[in-house]
């Protein structure tokens, strides 16, 4: 069940022929639908109102938060927002494990999305990174890109990448780059993980 403001929302984007369906983004930044100013209301005029609605968000160590989802049944286009006010300037937004949506980088052809080796991040980003260790809920997340290309994603927000390695990273490599520990991508154990992307957060500063 929707609440009133929104509901209300809804009803006014389905009557209101001026407000165009299918202006959905092939590939997402930090202007539209997700820009500083960003709210609700610009959400359901991109994606349509029938495919936002308001939830729960996990933000880890069981902890959730309230915000809004787009495409929530559907795993290979969801999209989280957390907001800064309420439901209005974006605060993150996360693409998470199995969301198939890629994010574009100022100066890059190729759009960074889940999926994604930890070689073909470093090669995007033009130099080496830093990351945190897995195994724990903040585990694999890279937000400092030292100067690299993946520092602009289009729209002037931040990029964050968490990263989980592969099913079947040798153990003692992964023994070695466990824990609350920060690395550079070009550690030889975190290299023996195989880390790919299995989540990408565009966040706005408060």
């Amino acid at each position: 069940m929707f609440p009133s403001r929104l509901a209300c929302l809804i009803c006014i984007v389905i009557a209101n022929p001026t407000v165009a369906q299918g202006q959905i983004p092939p590939v997402l930044d930090c202007t539209g639908p997700f820009a500083r100013n960003a709210d609700e209301r610009t959400l359901a005029r991109f994606f349509g109102a029938e495919n936002v609605e308001r939830a729960n968000i996990p933000v880890g160590e069981g902890n959730t938060e309230p915000g809004t989802v787009i495409f929530a049944k559907d795993p290979e286009k969801r999209i989280d927002i957390l907001w800064h006010d309420a439901y209005a300037r974006p605060n993150v937004v996360i693409i998470r494990n199995g969301s198939t949506w890629p994010v574009a980088v100022t100066g890059l052809d190729k759009p960074v999305a889940n999926g994604a080796t930890l070689a073909e991040i470093e090669t995007m980003n033009g130099k080496p990174f830093t990351l945190t260790g897995f195994g724990w809920d903040l585990g694999g997340y890279s937000n400092s890109w030292d100067g690299g290309r993946l520092d602009k994603p289009v729209g002037g927000c931040n990029l964050s990448l968490r990263f989980d390695p592969a099913k079947d990273a040798p153990g003692d490599a992964l023994d070695k780059v466990n824990g609350d520990v920060e690395f550079l991508s070009t550690d030889s154990a975190v290299r023996q993980v195989k880390p790919v992307v299995v989540e990408i957060e565009l966040g706005w500063p408060q």
